[in-house]
């Protein structure tokens, strides 16, 4: 069976990460299959090491968005390739796709601003941005209609609710997970080493999206110097420092900024913090969290559905726009030795809720075929 795996949307983000995952994972199906793997620059080490395995054939290409392609759904680069090789399934790793193959296609969702509304988000972006996000939504919306009648989320939370928007179209669940270069210490790379320091370490490793409300920990910074002056406390960062808020040379001091990291540079972040900090507003699914629970690292993060959904016992939650609540948690955890390993023993339980990557890539295979047979059978 011919499967063509397009990733050629992606740009940043955990999307990323996914899509490296799943492409390392095709060698185990190629017996049975041949892949032709469509992968964006951003994933050009992916494409170097999968790309002399027998029965994976590599594809470098961005889809180009225009007008034309936005409204028809037609990518002449794509169609060229489900027809010169006989395309029998397409899994698109995240939509909106912008493009409708002609063959079965199942396509990830991953885009929390159509389903949670109620995020204080929304509250906390001005009434222009507002418009933005709602004029960009139902363009989402209108795309993921027709993209595709079939797509998987990473969260069962997130499911119910797509269904609730999508009630017609077929949705799986199929969870994100850490990437698998965790479980292999030999390719880390140890490049990146913090400066010696006497407290404690919190690590959010992301981009600097506005829903990740990175903007929080500034007055966090200003209620915790306050409140606990007797523990110090830094913050690691994996954005620019030019990329986010303008700091007084006094906040300088709590904040590193790394700006954007490789996977295989992330195990040994984490082996030099003491927490993981994510205090995103809006998400369907963050690798962050399986990564914290797999380097045996607590959790805290916003008292959210979607964050409980994925966490559990795992996380201290705090109240999402309150720095004074962040600075209260951060404390908490770092001062109550049982409660940070409790925390660390529910992270290392909770994550065996979640598809391994192997279970990812193993299920979305298996989609693909049964949709094979049931479109021959259809015929």
């Amino acid at each position: 069976m011919n499967i063509l795996i397009n990733a050629s949307n992606l740009k940043v983000g955990g999307g990323i990460q996914v899509a490296d995952s799943i492409c390392r994972e095709l060698y185990k199906y190629t017996n049975q299959h041949n892949f032709f793997v469509v992968l964006p620059a951003a994933l050009e080490d992916c494409a170097k090491a999968i790309e002399n395995s027998p029965h994976i054939k590599v594809f470098r290409y961005n889809i180009k968005l225009n007008l034309a392609v936005i409204l028809t759904n037609r990518d002449p680069f794509l169609d060229k390739l489900v027809s010169q090789y006989n395309i029998k399934a397409t899994l698109t790793v995240f939509g909106p796709s912008f493009w409708t193959p002609q063959c079965p296609h199942i396509c990830g969702f991953a885009i929390p601003h159509l389903l949670l509304k109620d995020s204080p988000f929304f509250k906390s972006i001005r009434f222009k941005e507002k418009l933005k996000q709602i004029t960009k939504s139902k363009l989402r919306e209108w795309l993921f209609r027709k993209n595709s009648n079939i797509y998987y989320t990473e969260n069962p939370f997130i499911s119910h609710k797509l269904q609730t928007l999508f009630p017609k179209k077929i949705i799986y669940t199929i969870t994100n997970n850490y990437n698998q270069v965790f479980d292999t210490p030999d390719y880390w790379d140890r490049s990146i080493v913090l400066p010696p320091f006497k407290g404690i370490t919190l690590l959010t490793i992301c981009a600097n999206y506005p829903h990740k409300n990175l903007s929080i920990i500034v007055p966090c910074i200003r209620k915790f110097v306050r409140n606990y002056p007797s523990l110090h406390v830094r913050f690691v960062l994996t954005i620019k420092e030019s990329d986010y808020i303008p700091l007084t040379e006094e906040e300088k001091r709590y904040i590193i900024f790394l700006g954007p990291v490789k996977i295989n540079q992330c195990p040994n972040l984490y082996q030099q913090a003491d927490i993981m900090l994510l205090p995103t507003l809006l998400e369907c699914f963050s690798a962050s969290y399986a990564e914290a629970m797999k380097m045996r690292r607590p959790i805290i993060t916003t008292d959210l559905g979607f964050a409980h959904s994925l966490c559990g016992d795992a996380a201290e939650y705090y109240q999402s726009t309150s720095p004074k609540a962040l600075a209260d948690s951060i404390y908490k955890v770092s001062t109550d030795r049982r409660y940070y390993d409790n925390l660390v023993e529910s992270g290392i339980q909770q994550l065996k809720k979640f598809d391994t990557y192997e279970e990812r890539a193993m299920k979305l295979i298996k989609i693909m075929e049964e949709l094979n047979v049931s479109n021959n059978n259809d015929e």
